[in-house]
C-alpha cells in the first residue's frame, strides 16, 4: 500500500513537471525555476492594480467596473495557462512509450494525471488572485471587511475555475468528435483562434469594465454571451454595488455555466483521456515522408520549397503559432477599439492597422530560429541567388497573409461602403500593405526560421517607437490619404498606378541572377565582450 502510495506521488510529480516542459519554454530551464518565475510575474499585476485603486474607495458603478477587471483577469489567465498547455493536458507517445512497459494500471496513470491537472490549475488560480484579495477591502467603500474578502475571493475563483473547464471542456469536446490527423488540425486551428481571442479580451478589458453600466443600461445583448458579466452579476448578488435587478440577475448564468462547463469536462475530456491514451499506444507516427499534396505550387523549385517550409513551421511549431496568435489578438484588440470609438469612419484604421500587425508579427516571427540545427540541409542545398529565397518569403507573405486578410475584411467593406468605394478601400489597403512589406523586409537576407537570433540585440525604444507610429499616425494618416482619394477618382487611381509601378521596379531589382549570401548566424554580440578600461 505505501509502496503504490509513493508510486501515485511520483506519478503526480513526474506529470506535473510535464506542464512546464514545453517547447515555448526554454530546453535548459527546470521546471521549478519556470513555476517560480511564472507564478511571481503573474501574482504581480493583480496587487499591483488593488494597490492603484485602494487610494479611491469605490461605491456604486465605479465599484462593478473595477470588480470587473479582476473577474476577467482571472478568466484570462486561467484560459492563457489552458491554452498554453493545450497540448500537455493529454498524454503524449513519450509519457505512454514510457510508463505503459511499467507495472503501473492505466487507471493509476489516469489519476496521477488528472490530480496533476487539479494541483496544477489550483495553484494558479490562487496565486493570481490571492495578494489582489489581501488588498481588496481598502478599495470596497463597505465596513464589514470579512465578508469583503469572502466575496471577492469566492468569485474570482470561480470565475477563474469556469475559465479552465470550459477550455478544458472545448478540447474534450474535439478528442470526442475528431480521431488522428483531423484532431491534430482541427486542435491547432483552435488553439490558435483561442489565444488570440484572449489577447484581444486582455486590451479591451477597460473597455468592456467602465461600459458596463451603459450595457447594463441598454440591455445588451452581450451581457447575456459572455461570461465575465455572468460573474459580476454573482458579485452583485453577494455583494450588492448597484442593486440593479438586471445585473442581479446574471447571477444565475454564471451558476449555470459553471454547472454546464463541469459537467461538459466530466463527460467529454475524462472519457476522451482514456480513448487518447489508447491511440497514442496503438497507432503509429505519421511518417514524415509522406507525400502531401500541395494546393498551391509555385514555378522556381527554391521557391517553392521556401514557401512550403515557411507553412510547415507556422503550423508544426507551437511557440511561433501562439506567438502570431498574440500579434493578431493585439491588432484585433485595436480594431475593436477602432471601431468601438469611430463607428463607421473607424472602419478605414482597420484594414491599415490589421495589416500592419500582419506584416510586422511575421517579420518578428522569422527572426527567431524554429529548430537551428536543423537549418545545415538549406546550407548543404544553397544552390541558387538570394532573390529568390526572398521571392519565396515574399509570395507567402502575399498569398496565405495579405490576400486572405483582405478577403475577410472583404463582406465588413461592401457591407458599410457602396461597392465601387469599397473597390477602391481594398485595392488601397493590399497596396499599402505590399509597400509596408517591401519597407519591413528590406535587407532580410534570411531563410525564415533557419537563422540564429540574440534577442538582446533588439533596440526596445526603438522597437517601440515604431510601434506607436503604426498604430496611430500612420493608420490616422493613411485613413486620411483614403478618404481623399476616395473623393477624386483620378487621384486615387494614378496613387494606385504609381505605387504599383514602384513595387514592379522593386521586384525587377530583387532578381540577380546570382550574388548574395544567405544569412545563418546573426552579427550577435562577442562570446567575451570587454569594458576598456585599461589605459594606455
Amino acid at each position: 500500500m505505501k509502496k503504490n502510495r509513493q508510486r501515485f506521488l511520483l506519478l503526480v510529480r513526474h506529470f506535473f513537471s510535464r506542464f512546464f516542459d514545453t517547447e515555448a519554454l526554454s530546453p535548459n530551464s527546470e521546471a521549478e525555476a519556470g513555476v517560480i518565475q511564472t507564478l511571481g510575474i503573474l501574482a504581480v499585476p493583480g496587487a499591483f492594480f488593488v494597490l492603484l485603486f485602494r487610494t479611491l474607495t469605490l461605491w456604486g458603478w465605479p465599484l462593478v467596473s473595477v470588480r470587473y477587471i479582476f473577474v476577467l483577469y482571472s478568466m484570462i489567465v486561467m484560459g492563457f495557462v489552458m491554452v498554453f498547455q493545450w497540448d500537455a493536458l493529454f498524454p503524449d507517445r513519450r509519457d505512454y512509450q514510457i510508463l505503459t512497459p511499467l507495472p503501473v494500471r492505466l487507471g493509476t496513470l489516469f489519476l496521477a494525471k488528472a490530480a496533476a491537472l487539479a494541483i496544477f490549475l489550483g495553484l494558479f488560480l490562487l496565486d493570481i488572485n490571492l495578494l489582489g484579495t489581501l488588498f481588496w477591502p481598502g478599495v470596497d467603500g463597505g465596513t464589514n471587511t470579512l465578508q469583503i474578502f469572502w466575496a471577492h475571493l469566492l468569485v474570482v475563483l470561480a470565475s477563474g475555475l469556469l475559465s479552465a473547464l470550459f477550455f478544458g471542456a472545448i478540447q474534450g469536446v474535439l478528442i470526442t468528435l475528431f480521431r488522428g490527423r483531423a484532431y491534430r488540425r482541427v486542435s491547432v486551428t483552435i488553439q490558435t483562434l483561442l489565444m488570440a481571442v484572449l489577447v484581444m479580451l486582455f486590451f479591451v478589458t477597460h473597455a468592456l469594465a467602465f461600459g458596463t453600466q451603459r450595457l447594463v443600461r441598454d440591455n445588451s445583448p452581450l451581457l447575456y454571451c459572455f461570461p465575465g458579466f455572468w460573474f459580476i452579476g454573482l458579485y452583485e448578488r453577494i455583494r450588492p454595488a448597484t442593486r440593479n435587478p438586471l445585473l442581479m440577475s446574471l447571477g444565475t448564468y454564471a451558476i449555470g455555466g459553471l454547472c454546464i462547463s463541469a459537467l461538459v469536462f466530466l463527460l467529454t475530456y475524462l472519457p476522451g483521456y482514456r480513448r487518447h491514451a489508447r491511440q497514442m499506444i496503438e497507432s503509429e507516427a505519421p511518417a514524415a515522408g509522406a507525400p502531401r499534396r500541395r494546393w498551391i505550387k509555385l514555378n522556381h523549385p527554391v521557391e517553392n520549397a521556401v514557401f512550403h517550409f515557411i507553412a510547415q513551421t507556422i503550423v508544426r511549431s507551437a511557440r511561433h503559432r501562439l506567438f502570431l496568435a498574440t500579434y493578431g489578438g493585439f491588432g484585433a484588440a485595436v480594431a475593436v477599439l477602432s471601431l468601438g470609438g469611430g463607428g463607421r469612419e473607424g472602419l478605414l484604421t482597420v484594414p491599415l492597422t490589421l495589416s500592419f500587425v500582419l506584416v510586422s508579427g511575421l517579420r518578428a516571427a522569422f527572426n527567431f530560429p524554429c529548430e537551428l540545427r536543423a537549418n545545415w540541409l538549406f546550407q548543404a542545398s544553397e544552390i541558387d541567388a538570394v532573390g529568390r529565397y526572398a521571392a519565396g518569403t515574399r509570395k507567402w507573405i502575399v498569398r496565405c497573409a495579405i490576400v486572405p486578410l483582405f478577403l475577410l475584411l472583404a463582406p465588413l467593406e461592401f457591407s458599410c461602403w457602396p461597392w465601387a468605394v469599397a473597390l477602391f478601400h481594398l485595392a488601397f489597403g493590399v497596396t499599402l500593405s505590399l509597400v509596408l512589406l517591401e519597407i519591413l523586409f528590406a535587407g532580410f537576407r534570411k531563410i525564415p526560421f533557419t537563422c540564429a537570433h540574440f534577442p538582446g540585440k533588439v533596440n526596445f525604444t526603438f522597437l517601440m517607437a515604431i510601434y506607436a507610429f503604426g498604430f496611430t499616425m500612420y493608420s490616422r494618416i493613411m485613413a486620411g490619404l483614403e478618404t481623399w482619394l476616395t473623393g477624386e477618382p483620378a487621384a486615387g487611381a494614378g496613387f494606385l498606378l504609381t505605387v504599383w509601378s514602384g513595387l514592379y521596379v522593386a521586384e525587377r531589382q530583387r532578381r540577380p541572377a546570382s550574388g548574395g549570401v544567405i544569412d545563418y548566424e546573426d552579427a550577435g554580440d562577442p562570446i567575451v565582450r570587454t569594458l576598456d578600461l585599461t589605459l594606455d
